[in-house]
């Protein structure tokens, strides 16, 4: 096998690798889009009239953890990019050896007709709506009058977890 030829299978493999990469990606934000459009109908449900709204700190962890699942579909996103910019890289060198870059003009010419999709893609602007949707909703939802109970509540949960705390060090038999 020639240098040559070595080359071009490494660069098969590589372009297999991005594939790879992008299909995992794509896979992730179908979970996570999933995710969230049943947790918005979760909320939905719990902020119904009909229920109204019987538990709002249940509501509220509900939105806020919907809120961090979309944060961590952000954040996966975020590495993703990193991922696929460094194995375009490692291409981009391979192409320079092989005095070929189909994969570099193909970019290019991505990039000189569409700059602002780099900034309003479907990958980064979907996390940023369901973020706003939740801040919105919870906003809508709550209200003022609710966020005595929330409070109390979430003093309750936190004394408990301060007692289970004090329990396990104290060595008692409970924990």
């Amino acid at each position: 096998m020639t240098f040559e030829n070595l080359n071009l299978d490494l660069y098969k493999l590589l372009i297999e690798d991005v594939r790879d990469a992008r299909r995992a990606r794509r896979e992730l934000s179908n979970i996570f889009m999933t995710l969230n459009i049943a947790g918005m109908s979760a909320l939905g449900f719990l902020a119904r009239p009909d229920a109204g709204l019987q538990d709002p700190l249940l509501f509220s962890l509900c939105a806020l953890a919907l809120a961090t699942t979309t944060v961590i579909w952000r954040t996966s996103n975020s590495y993703y990019r990193v991922l696929l910019n460094a194995k375009y890289v490692n291409i981009y060198d391979l192409e320079q050896k092989l005095g070929i870059d189909p994969i570099q003009k193909e970019w290019a010419t991505i990039q000189a007709t569409h700059e602002a999709s780099r900034f309003f893609s479907m990958e980064r602007g979907m996390p940023v709506l369901f973020l706003i949707g939740y801040a919105v909703f919870f906003a809508v939802h709550i209200g003022r009058d609710n966020w005595d109970i929330i409070i109390a509540n979430l003093q309750v949960a936190f004394d408990a977890i301060a007692q289970w705390v004090r329990s396990l060090s104290s060595g008692s038999p409970h924990s």
